[in-house]
């Protein structure tokens, strides 16, 4: 039976700007939640992740449902 819950790893691979990048490196999740009193309660788990080519990138999930597929987005490049 497989494990359910939250899933807790980084991709290995991501699309961005119709480019690919497979991913060497992860640190992370940092997991942000939004006040617990309001209505919507975002949660975001935060990866900062190294591709193989050394470019460096900060991802986050949006959400953390494991009956959904997690929603991806790029929030940064390190220098």
């Amino acid at each position: 039976m497989p494990a359910t819950g939250v899933p807790e790893d980084a991709p290995r691979r991501f699309r961005w700007r119709r480019a690919q990048f497979d991913i060497a490196r992860v640190e992370g999740p940092e997991r942000i939640a939004m006040e617990w009193w309001k209505k919507e309660n975002p949660t975001r788990d935060y990866f900062r992740v190294e591709t193989r080519d050394g470019q460096r990138f900060w991802l986050y999930r949006d959400g953390i449902n494991p009956d959904l597929h997690p929603r991806w987005y790029l929030q940064g490049i390190f220098a």
